[in-house]
């Protein structure tokens, strides 16, 4: 997260990292806070900073003056300018589920994110189960998409430095718990798990970007629920193992006949639990 310095009567760049209600909380280049207020021209063309925002500020009236074209930008949560996104996973309560996995992975690619997967809670699983989730693993590492157990604590946190992060999964995933282990000092609650539910209690409700080794780490709740933004027949451009040739340029992978990637699944290349999760996204997505 780098500026160039204005030094111009006040103004300086910073990023957002917290908003609440029409205070926006600004990181400056000068690595002080500050709150401010959105300037009326601002309000009056409809520009509405969220977290992440790069911004002009007017350190003087305190008001945001600019806000910085964006590189990328999520509407649930408001969120903008993710270099990464890291997708934290149960293997038990909640369960593991590869298709939440592949949801945030096609949210991450179709917004030019990085994706990270990091599985927590393999103390709580059988030797056969994680037998079964390192099928997983093996898959998403292959495909280079970088996977952590969540004892990993040193080389996750290397991925923070210069980096905005993006945290999300389910809620009672561990979240809160692994940011706790890589920085105790954010000293963030933790939620219990809902054992009739298998589902846990949100313990954030502000999106709000943190310092960690270097980097800024965003923790999003309501992310599990995210809608994909993304068109039905973009769907399969964010599938990087389905970057094969077929019959037809405009196939769906669905039904057709001579199709390459139905071709693939029949013959073990691509597994039948990937498919069946992009079976299900296409049905998800109606337009």
């Amino acid at each position: 997260m780098e500026w160039i310095s204005l030094n111009n009567g006040g103004k300086m760049n910073g990023k957002i990292i917290c908003v609440n209600a029409a205070i926006h909380k600004v990181l400056l280049e000068n690595n002080t806070i500050i709150d401010t207020k959105v300037r009326g021209k601002l309000r009056n063309d409809k520009v509405h900073p969220v977290v992440g925002d790069n911004v002009v500020v007017n350190t003087q009236t305190k008001t945001i003056e600019k806000v910085e074209s964006r590189r990328n930008y999520l509407e649930r949560p408001l969120i903008a300018n993710i270099d990464k996104l890291l997708i934290v996973m149960s293997t038990s309560i909640p369960v593991f589920s590869s298709y939440l996995i592949d949801k945030f992975l096609v949210i991450a690619f179709a917004n030019k994110i990085e994706p990270i997967i990091v599985i927590t809670k393999t103390d709580m699983i059988s030797l056969k189960e994680k037998n079964d989730i390192k099928k997983y693993i093996s898959y998403y590492r292959k495909l280079g998409i970088k996977v952590y157990i969540n004892t990993s604590v040193s080389k996750i946190k290397n991925e923070f430095k210069d980096s905005v992060v993006a945290l999300c999964g389910q809620t009672g995933s561990g979240k809160s718990s692994l940011l706790n282990r890589i920085d105790a000092s954010l000293s963030l609650k933790t939620g219990e798990v809902s054992l009739s539910l298998g589902r846990g209690k949100h313990t954030t409700r502000l999106v709000e970007l943190l310092e960690v080794n270097g980097g800024l780490i965003a923790d999003t709740p309501g992310f599990s629920s995210l809608e994909i933004s993304v068109p039905r027949k973009d769907i399969k451009k964010y599938y990087p193992d389905f970057n094969k040739p077929c019959k037809y340029r405009s196939c769906s992978h669905i039904k057709e006949d001579g199709c390459e990637i139905i071709n693939l699944v029949n013959k073990g290349k691509i597994p039948e639990w990937r498919y069946e999760n992009y079976i299900k996204f296409m049905e998800e997505v109606k337009s």
